[in-house]
């Protein structure tokens, strides 16, 4: 069963559910939020990492500058001068067109290096796989789908914030999504968008509320919005520090258990 930990923005505590619930699950963990992954600061272990490739374009010497590359290419990553042709691989997609209509041939795919896949080993055991991006490289995704080839069947998956391709690539590997929110008026309304993309995903899911007994009534209107809350982590100054540190929720181990119970039920 793969467990996908989401929200509809970020700071709501996604990293603090997702390792926790790994942890006291027994479910290895991936971190797929491959931009800024944080999940690791929570592992002292062993690292092996692995590059992550995806192929562009590169020009060859037979180019005779017709431009049908530029024409074809969506995304503006081709440009034909007068004496050459400009291939800019950071925005290609890597679709392949340019290749395939090149009526002379003149184009080849290469290999360029977007970021690494790391397995972080304690005690010999692969306990967290998280994804790193090459600074400057736009799009997450390609790393988070190499990270999906070789997940494992049981899993956490702590998933990029918000509810861009990044998100949405990530629970699509999920059996069963928690969206984690903290209760003030921002996190709800966007809570609400996030319930909506899974519900269109056609993935069951549930609410765990961070930082719980702000003075803001989240699990009143989540019950009014039809969302089911499944755990609650109460708003304490030693857990924000005990975060910081790198430390797990020991003395929350059961709540977590029981949420990981209240998912295998459902799913």
């Amino acid at each position: 069963m793969k467990i996908a930990v989401a929200s509809g923005k970020g700071g709501t505590g996604k990293t603090t559910v997702a390792v926790n619930l790994s942890a006291f699950s027994g479910l290895k963990l991936y971190d797929f939020d491959v931009e800024e992954p944080n999940a690791r600061i929570f592992f002292s272990g062993e690292e092996r990492d692995r590059p992550v490739y995806r192929p562009v374009p590169e020009v060859g010497e037979n180019c005779n500058l017709c431009g049908v590359c530029k024409d074809v290419c969506q995304y503006n990553a081709v440009v034909v001068l007068k004496d050459r042709v400009i291939v800019f691989p950071e925005i290609c997609h890597s679709c392949g067109a340019c290749i395939y209509l090149c009526p002379e041939k003149a184009m080849k795919e290469v290999d360029r290096k977007i970021g690494r896949i790391v397995d972080v080993f304690v005690d010999n055991k692969n306990l967290l796989t998280y994804g790193e991006l090459e600074i400057g490289e736009v799009s997450p995704v390609p790393v988070i789908k190499a990270m999906k080839k070789e997940m494992e069947k049981d899993a956490v998956i702590d998933c990029p914030p918000g509810v861009s391709c990044p998100m949405v690539e990530s629970v699509k590997a999920a059996d069963f999504v928690i969206l984690v929110a903290e209760p003030t008026h921002f996190s709800f309304h966007d809570l609400k968008i996030a319930a909506d993309v899974v519900r269109s995903l056609e993935k069951p899911f549930g609410v765990v509320i961070n930082k719980y007994g702000l003075p803001f009534e989240l699990e009143q209107r989540c019950e009014k919005e039809g969302l089911t809350v499944m755990g609650k982590i109460p708003f304490r100054k030693e857990f924000a520090e005990k975060y910081s540190r790198g430390m797990l929720f020991e003395e929350l181990r059961e709540e977590f258990e029981s949420i990981h119970d209240a998912v295998r039920e459902l799913v």
